[in-house]
């Protein structure tokens, strides 16, 4: 549908102007109640609304020109609807009064809304992020940056070498970006651009070359921050992260078409200053989702989270998944969690404080985007003033962290006040409801509010002196936003009208009249009414624009209220769950007495069974583990890594003795996984995974394997399963591994590597089933009870009788009477007739092929016994 056909009034002219500006988004155009969108836009929004599709005129042929519309006052829920669904809404407004407008009101498109920049706070829960992640790569390096436009959290990067795309899959698992900036011909990898993928499903923003042009996006840097120099935010000599930083900044200021007050920081992360955990590991482990089915429940996180502010919460997610590996910021976050947990009364005077606090961050975002209403600024005053409490319940606390973090829980206390005494304490969420300001704040408010009230007196007055003058006891004086007010009279007393009435319309139950004194009071309250609206306005944005220019002291005092929620939470989860203080250090053990893991002993209704582990610094580096199908095997591999993970964010432990040397990397193979789409199987993801897990992992990573070459043939498999174990075993100072398997043949590996161990799963067979002790023991263990296991699975009895039968054939290797082996026959004799197998069944095969080649007929018997004694000789070889 082209627009010169078009009839073009000036408010479509207006229209199409908008358009061509924001070709990508569907455009909200602002028509008096109503945003209405035409022509393409129309017919896409109402199939994707599912609301209806109409015409608002008609072009130069006489055809209707598609329009559909939402009211203004609903919008934000059709708007989320459609980014949801992957859609760009670019709102268009009336920035001008349309009663003193000149001609066409005025417009301006004033946002545009896309997936990362939802502001409001029915679009984005409390616990997610929603971040913009922008890249720009180059031959051997890739400038990444990160940015959250509802809180300001800003960061970038830049990693070199071939492992570059690796730790980009890495950071996008961990931050799930809402959309991803890039060049139009950037060289990105093309997963990234795969919808099979979980990363390919991010949105695309619409930008182009000019974005990251280096000295632009510097100069936007330098601008924003009002600063000579990247020097101070550690990106001065990182050209691409500068690149991609000012791409992500413009990008944001462009559409919300806003200063962004509320980014006061840029934080450059190196290039090994976390933990790493790759996408797998972080599933496996179940750190924030679920296995599953996603959710929250059953994660580390539900565990450990006892967070009372929206701000804690997202930070302690963020400490999950970016546990640190430098032990000085470890020790401060775990010294600060024991003293709050041995401090309980003070602990709990501070989550009691934090349970007044709304989110900050959000707040001070909307404030400084513009779209907070009175609602927010009372939350924002309310959890302002509630800070102080927390501050004095650390008053005799003297860990360093906790020390700092109170030193920064400076509120702006007098815009709290202000706030307070500014506007109500339950205000209407939105500016155009008007009623928010006290009185007693502006005389002239004061005296309009005043003219609105008593003039509404007034019409009660009138209507109670008219009934009497009239003799109309039924007589009433009543509003509508059309005509005003009127005097309403009932067809039976029309003949009581007097004579100065003026009728104004006729209704089915009587008439309409109005007189020139009721005229006269309705244009004074109506004006009054107009004015008390504009001026609360102007008062409103006064205080937000005070707020925002305080946006750095609100945003310190949040972040040291989210860092204190979450140490407090820490301390709460130790104490509750019975945890203990892990010692960490520079070494190259990883021990722990009686550990448990934190997720599964929450949900099993028997006692966890606690287990011990000690390796390296003089202990194996690798242990082979062994045992029961069900018995445990799975469990104690991810225990091992959540502890470690718990100990290097700064948590506590489920254990009675902990002791950690700093890992550099965490790496999991633990369950079967598939993806046919892209047309990989079972096997082929685990061989993928395991040669990740083997070019990446270094002496001080951690590497948990389970089950590596079951997804093929027995013999296959163990090859590979033997040397994979083989091969961390001969790497100097190879990675701690703990190597859990079926193929009971790998315990022999400790005979001939002194860095390798064995373990096993204990379990006990009781009359015809197996027991599961779960307690891990030393020693390799030489059976799986699987067909036990497949009994309490509810095999067919007959199933598992025949299954033990062959068992055993296996196990002897025997053949039956008749020469044929028995793992696939039973014991009792073939029936009558049956076809008998030659001697030499199953046997080598070369030694029947030269049997066939040898003529009897022409040998002699010297010669047959001769070649029956060579035969038999290589047979029994």
């Amino acid at each position: 549908m082209s627009s010169p056909a078009l009839v073009q009034t000036p408010a479509m002219q207006q229209y199409h102007r908008m358009k061509a500006e924001h070709p990508e988004a569907l455009l909200f155009f602002r028509m008096g109640d109503f945003y209405e969108l035409f022509l393409e836009d129309a017919v896409v929004a109402a199939k994707a609304l599912e609301i209806a599709l109409t015409s608002r005129s008609k072009d130069r042929d006489g055809k209707p020109v598609p329009m559909c519309g939402v009211p203004y006052h609903a919008a934000s829920a059709y708007i989320a609807r459609l980014v949801r669904q992957g859609f760009r809404v670019a709102l268009c407004e009336q920035v001008e009064d349309p009663r003193t407008a000149k001609g066409v009101v005025k417009r301006e498109v004033v946002r545009v809304i896309t997936p990362a920049t939802q502001l409001e706070a029915a679009a984005l829960g409390a616990a997610e992020t929603s971040y913009v992640m922008a890249l720009e790569p180059g031959r051997d390096t890739l400038g990444v940056a990160w940015l959250e436009p509802t809180t300001g959290e800003f960061f970038a990067a830049e990693w070199d070498g071939a492992s570059r795309f690796d730790r980009l899959r890495d950071e996008i698992g961990a931050t799930r970006p809402r959309e991803i900036l890039a060049r139009p011909d950037a060289d990105l990898p093309p997963w990234l651009s795969d919808p099979v993928q979980p990363e390919g499903a991010i949105p695309r923003a619409p930008v182009g070359d000019r974005a990251f042009e280096p000295e632009r996006a510097r100069r936007e840097l330098l601008a924003h921050f009002g600063v000579a120099t990247l020097e101070a935010f550690g990106c001065e000599g990182l050209p691409r992260a500068a690149a991609a930083a000012g791409a992500a900044l413009r990008y944001v200021r462009e559409t919300q078409k806003r200063d962004l007050a509320h980014v006061t920081s840029l934080v450059t992360r190196g290039s090994q200053d976390v933990l790493a955990l790759d996408s797998l590991t972080r599933r496996n482990l179940e750190l924030v989702e679920s296995l599953a089915d996603g959710a929250r429940k059953g994660t580390l996180l539900d565990v450990l989270d006892h967070t009372r502010t929206a701000m804690g919460g997202r930070l302690l997610r963020e400490w999950i998944l970016r546990p640190l590996v430098e032990l000085e910021r470890i020790q401060d976050r775990l010294d600060s969690v024991e003293e709050l947990a041995f401090r309980a009364l003070d602990r709990g005077r501070l989550r009691e404080a934090f349970g007044g606090v709304q989110d900050l961050d959000r707040i001070l975002g909307r404030v400084t985007l513009g779209t907070a209403g009175p609602r927010d600024l009372v939350a924002l005053g309310a959890s302002l003033r509630a800070l102080p409490a927390a501050a004095e319940a650390l008053d005799q606390c003297v860990a360093p962290l906790l020390r700092q973090q109170a030193k920064e829980l400076d509120p702006p206390l007098d815009l709290a006040d202000q706030i307070a005494r500014t506007l109500v304490d339950a205000p209407p969420a939105l500016v155009r409801e008007g009623g928010f300001v006290r009185d007693g704040v502006v005389p002239e408010l004061d005296e309009l509010r005043s003219t609105s009230r008593g003039g509404r007196a007034t019409i009660a007055a009138i209507e109670e002196r008219e009934r009497a003058r009239t003799g109309i006891a039924s007589l009433k004086v009543r509003f509508n936003r059309v005509f005003g007010y009127y005097i309403e009279i009932s067809k039976s007393n029309l003949g009581l009208v007097p004579p100065d009435y003026v009728r104004k319309q006729t209704i089915a139950g009587g008439e309409r009249f109005v007189t020139p004194e009721l005229k006269e009071y309705e244009d004074r309250v109506l004006r009054a009414d107009e004015l008390i609206l504009e001026l609360e306005g102007r008062i409103f944005e006064d205080l937000r624009a005070r707020l925002a220019f305080a946006a750095r002291r609100v945003q310190q005092t949040s972040r040291a209220a989210a860092a204190l929620d979450v140490l407090a939470s820490l301390a709460e989860a130790a104490t509750r769950f019975d945890y203990v203080k892990p010692r960490l250090g520079r070494g190259d053990e990883i021990a722990f007495t009686e550990g448990r893991h934190p997720i599964m002993e929450r949900v099993l209704a028997e006692p966890f069974v606690a287990n011990d582990l000690a390796m390296g610094d003089g202990a194996p580096r690798l242990f082979v583990l062994t045992g029961p199908n069900m018995g445990g095997k799975s469990t104690f591999l991810r225990q091992t890594a959540l502890v470690v993970v718990m100990a290097q964010m700064g948590s506590f432990v489920p254990a009675r003795e902990a002791k950690i040397g700093v890992v550099d990397r965490v790496f999991t193979r633990v369950g079967a996984s598939d993806q046919i789409l892209r047309g990989q199987s079972t096997f082929m993801v685990e061989m993928q995974e395991t040669a990740h897990i083997l070019r990446h992992a270094t002496a001080r990573s951690l590497v948990l394997l389970d089950e590596i070459g079951r997804g093929t043939a027995t013999f296959d498999g163990l090859s590979i399963a033997w040397a994979v174990a083989e091969h961390i075993a001969h790497t100097d100072a190879g990675p701690k591994t703990i190597f859990a398997t079926h193929y009971h043949e790998l315990v022999d590996l400790a005979a001939d590597f002194p860095s390798v161990g064995n373990i096993h799963v204990s379990a006990r067979e009781w009359q015809d089933t197996v027991v599961f002790l779960r307690k891990i023991e030393q020693g390799g263990s030489d059976r799986s009870f699987g067909i036990q296991v497949a009994r309490l699975a509810g095999l067919p009895a007959t199933v598992v009788v025949r299954a033990q039968e062959i068992l055993r054939n296996l196990e002897r290797t025997e053949f039956d009477r008749e020469g044929r082996p028995r793992l696939a026959h039973s014991e009792d004799p073939p029936p009558a007739g049956a076809r008998q197998l030659s001697l030499f069944a199953g046997q080598d095969e070369a030694v029947l092929a030269e049997l066939r080649r040898a003529d009897p007929d022409h040998l002699t018997p010297l010669q047959a016994l001769g070649l029956l004694a060579e035969l038999r000789k290589r047979l029994t070889r």
